[in-house]
């Protein structure tokens, strides 16, 4: 008998049998006025026993909207009375509606199922999601349509299933020599992750806006608490990534191999857009998928290490010069050298011609004999003075440039 009677307590206590619990109640307050006129043979008496049980149950009504009026600050007690005589009878209830990624609520206007949860019916529009919840445990998560709350659930979040877009104007961090840097002007674009399947995604245009329940369920949970104690948002989730990675980066390179990397590797933003994508997990984490990222620039906080690295470039960039002016000096004297050696070896070569064209030791003409001599002495004495006005032109020139 007990068992019937629980499992009788358990079915007329579902949120659907509401309009059965009110015929039950009708009838239990028929069956008291019926049995008032039988007792009594009196219509009058009739009706005050019929009205016997209403009299608890409005006590009992208004106590409970009472109660619920307070503790969630309704501010309406026809809000808290349509809300209790629709969870115990289906009678009347209130809708919600879903647009935009978030709850459509006019200024000021208080709706109870945004205050305290089911029973009503929320209304979804596409592009969004629902999370809901019992005070136990995740309940459903729901996409576009009309959906019927039971009495137990609670709204915990909406999300916009639609592409959101998010900026970081400015952060410090460090680097690994220890030298705090500032990267300004980052933006990233993502959405919510979604299912995957062999052909591509399932965005049709029936459903434009497919999603993974395991990526709604990674938002609403697994986002961490601000500062001030507060839940923060999904663009805030998804930011804390963002920045978790250019953290990692910067505190792994030294200031020069950022500001000033050889032209040999490749630059570190480039590294670090590429740690963007090679990282999706962690962006799945927060139910995410990064759909693009740009870093704008890295400078140093403090100017006095720029002024420094500026003189170091500068002596740089002067010991370069330095080095390469050398290499032309003597590069200079060299071709000096190899040019003289060269019009000596002519002087030699016409000396020779000079003395095979003389014929000592044979009859010849004295005339010519006399003239090649004489061009052996004009050559050598040029040789000569090629070589002392070269040793005053080498030391004038050096003088000149020590001079500028």
């Amino acid at each position: 008998m007990k068992s019937l009677f629980a499992k009788f307590m358990e079915r007329i206590l579902l949120d659907e049998n509401g309009f059965l619990r009110f015929t039950f109640v009708l009838a239990v307050h028929i069956f008291s006025g019926t049995l008032g006129y039988i007792l009594e043979k009196s219509l009058l008496a009739a009706l005050g026993f019929f009205f016997v049980p209403v009299i608890p149950l409005a006590i009992a009504l208004i106590n409970g909207s009472l109660y619920l009026q307070d503790i969630y600050e309704l501010g309406d007690f026809s809000k808290a009375f349509n809300y209790l005589t629709h969870a115990l009878f289906g009678l009347g209830g209130e809708s919600l509606k879903i647009s935009g990624g978030k709850r459509i609520l006019k200024e000021g206007e208080v709706n109870t199922l945004d205050r305290i949860g089911g029973p009503g019916t929320i209304k979804v529009e596409p592009g969004n999601a629902v999370i809901l919840e019992t005070l136990l445990a995740p309940s459903r998560i729901l996409g576009a349509g009309e959906h019927k709350i039971s009495r137990n659930e609670l709204l915990k979040d909406v999300v916009n299933l639609e592409e959101c877009h998010g900026r970081i104007a400015e952060m410090v961090v460090s680097t690994q020599d220890g030298i705090d840097v500032k990267v300004c002007d980052i933006e990233f674009r993502f959405r919510i992750d979604q299912v995957v399947k062999k052909d591509g995604y399932f965005r049709t245009p029936a459903n434009p806006y497919p999603f993974s329940v395991r990526a709604v369920y990674n938002l609403a949970y697994g986002r961490s608490i601000g500062a001030d104690g507060k839940l923060g948002d999904w663009t805030k989730a998804v930011e804390g990534t963002v920045r978790g990675i250019i953290s990692e980066h910067i505190s792994t390179h030294e200031l020069d191999a950022l500001i000033s990397p050889s032209v040999i590797e490749e630059h570190p933003l480039e590294i670090l857009r590429d740690k963007f994508y090679k990282n999706r997990n962690k962006f799945k984490g927060v139910g995410a998928n990064l759909l693009w990222v740009n870093v704008g620039s890295v400078s140093v906080v403090a100017e006095d290490i720029d002024e420094q690295r500026y003189h170091v470039w500068s002596a740089r960039q002067s010991g370069g010069a330095k080095v390469m002016r050398a290499q032309g000096e003597s590069e200079n004297i060299s071709s000096r050298e190899r040019g003289r050696a060269e019009g000596q070896v002519i002087l030699l070569k016409s000396i020779a011609q000079a003395l095979s064209d003389i014929n000592i030791g044979e009859k010849g003409d004295t005339a010519r004999t006399a003239k090649n001599l004489w061009n052996i002495v004009l050559a050598r004495t040029a040789q000569i003075l090629e070589s002392m006005t070269s040793i005053y032109s080498f030391d004038e020139d050096k003088e000149g440039q020590n001079g500028h």
